[in-house]
């Protein structure tokens, strides 16, 4: 039986204004049937509500907490096996939320680890898979916090969430990331910075894109070729970013310049959520698409198949690019 809560904050709900914007398109013939055209699209302002997010420290079992992570026999194992009991220490459970993938850990762990820390310190235990990711202990690890590789319940003296979904923390971002130190901190970081990708999701017409943007000041960087302190840095101090949709651009979290952001996509997989992320710290955002393919419409619209695309190469048209940066006032060296 859990007990009553020991302490709690509250994170007010918030309503995050995200500014009207613009899409610039690859040349089609959509745009005008005797010669292919750049279409700008015109992106209507919204309001991104999220709701207040509870934490709380009781004294409990993990046990108590709803495993949503599919694996059958982790279920098995910790149901068969007796739990651990772990003192002098709060435990923040989270091996609920996919570790590999860094946009779920940005958004959705680290905010509520950071939260958690306001409200009880540093002496706080997380507690990960057996065989969690690298990734996953070496963000822990630059955030100061002890580790507990278990596939055990625990019963100690828990953290909870009211809300434990991505982007939950969208409007506490700046509020929570203020002040973040961590080992390996890099001041001195580009101000202009184009993040990349190999393989999945990759420019077709990298090295074109790549030229027009070193006219304009900006550096390159594949983030899955640096640290994890250097990919926060960058992040961090950046003030304009081009950037390949993916997990990447969910560092900008942590942004402190209210970041200028344009998102180079796929036309067949456009999403918002790094829209979000900007307005969320103050930026503001435009897109960029690529080429459309024959089979986008046919996969996309009639098909019903939304992520056919997500990881699919494409080509940006770079007149399109140059208006978009014209577009967020972003001029050449």
């Amino acid at each position: 039986m859990n007990s009553e809560p020991e302490k709690n904050t509250v994170l007010s709900g918030s309503s995050i204004p995200i500014a009207a914007s613009k899409m610039f398109t690859y040349p089609t013939r959509l745009a005008s049937a005797w010669k292919p055209d750049i279409m700008e699209i015109n992106l209507p302002g919204y309001l991104l509500e999220r709701p207040e997010v509870e934490i709380i420290v009781r004294q409990g079992s993990t046990r108590s907490i709803e495993n949503n992570s599919g694996n059958i026999y982790q279920k098995i194992y910790r149901k068969l096996t007796a739990p651990m009991q772990v003192d002098g220490s709060y435990i923040l459970d989270s091996r609920y939320e996919t570790d590999g993938n860094i946009a779920h850990m940005m958004t959705g762990v680290v905010p509520q680890l950071l939260a958690a820390k306001k409200l009880v310190g540093d002496k706080i235990t997380v507690v990960v898979r057996s065989n969690a990711t690298s990734m996953a202990k070496n963000i822990y690890n630059l955030l100061g916090t002890s580790l507990l590789c278990t596939d055990k319940d625990i019963d100690g003296k828990l953290i909870l969430a009211s809300q434990n979904f991505m982007y939950s923390y969208d409007g506490w971002y700046t509020t929570l990331c203020a002040d973040l130190d961590f080992e390996g901190l890099n001041q001195h970081t580009p101000e202009k910075i184009f993040i990349s990708r190999k393989g999945a999701r990759s420019l077709i017409n990298e090295s074109e894109v790549e030229q027009i943007l070193q006219t304009y000041g900006f550096k390159k960087y594949y983030f899955e070729d640096i640290p994890i302190s250097e990919q926060w840095s960058v992040a961090r101090n950046a003030k304009i970013v081009v950037g390949v949709h993916g997990a990447a651009m969910a560092h900008l979290i942590l942004n402190r310049h209210k970041v200028k952001l344009i998102e180079l996509f796929h036309p067949g997989y456009v999403v918002d959520m790094y829209r979000n992320i900007a307005g969320a710290v103050g930026g503001s955002w435009c897109a960029v698409t690529g080429q459309i393919t024959q089979d986008v419409i046919a996969e996309l619209d009639f098909k019903e198949q939304a992520r056919k695309f997500a990881a699919t190469p494409t080509r940006i048209d770079i007149n399109s690019l140059q208006m978009a940066l014209e577009y967020l006032e972003i001029s050449a060296k």
